[in-house]
Order: structure tokens, then C-alpha cells, then sequence
């Protein structure tokens, strides 16, 4: 897989996460994540910024949703990068997930 780095990313706890970086059209393997969907770009300055999309969690990051109003949305915005952090525990990714969503507004809110 090929990483393009880590992102921070604030909870409305305050907490930190570090998620990994992948392009979008990265296949995982069957294990547990939160995953936060961006459109990713490199400002004129060098960085690199996020526009975030969407955050979900799913117990198998292989499987990708069929939902077509998120596949829509993805693409509206120009999703490119996934990032993801791997957690194995259902009731630990629904509380990160949740406050995660808490402290952004989303393009795309499920």
C-alpha cells in the first residue's frame, strides 16, 4: 500500500489522532477502522491540505459502501485520500468517529 503520510486530526474532546494516509483507491485488508475521506491537495506554499469529506468507522475497511449518495458526494468533491486508523473495538471507533464529527462540519453527514 502505497502511504502518503500521517494526518492529524482533533476530536471536540481535543483529543489527537493519527490516521494514515492512502489514496483512495487503496484495498485494505478485513480489519477495524475509523476512516476520514478527503479531497487532498498541495497549496501553493508546498503544503498539503484536507478538505474533509466524510468520517465513518466500519469493523472491514475491505468493503467499500454502496450507498450511492456518499459515492455521489465523493466524487462531487474530488475525494482522493482515505485515511485511516486502525481500531479493532466497535464501542472505541463509534466514540472516535463521534467525536470527531462533533468538532467538524462535513461535507457529507450519513
Amino acid at each position: 500500500m502505497p502511504r502518503m503520510g500521517n494526518v492529524r486530526i482533533k476530536g471536540f474532546s481535543g483529543k489527537m489522532y493519527t490516521f494514515r494516509a492512502y489514496p483512495l483507491d487503496t484495498k485494505f485488508k478485513d480489519f477495524g477502522a475509523v476512516y476520514f475521506i478527503t479531497s487532498r491537495n498541495h497549496d501553493p506554499d508546498g503544503r498539503i491540505s484536507h478538505s474533509r469529506i466524510y468520517c465513518g468507522q466500519t469493523s472491514d475497511l475491505s468493503t467499500r459502501t454502496d450507498d450511492p449518495r456518499i459515492a455521489e458526494c465523493l466524487k462531487t468533491n474530488n475525494a482522493n485520500c482515505i485515511c485511516i486508523l486502525l481500531e479493532a473495538d466497535e464501542s472505541a471507533r463509534i466514540q472516535i468517529e463521534s467525536d470527531i464529527r462533533q468538532n467538524y462540519k462535513l461535507l457529507f453527514n450519513a
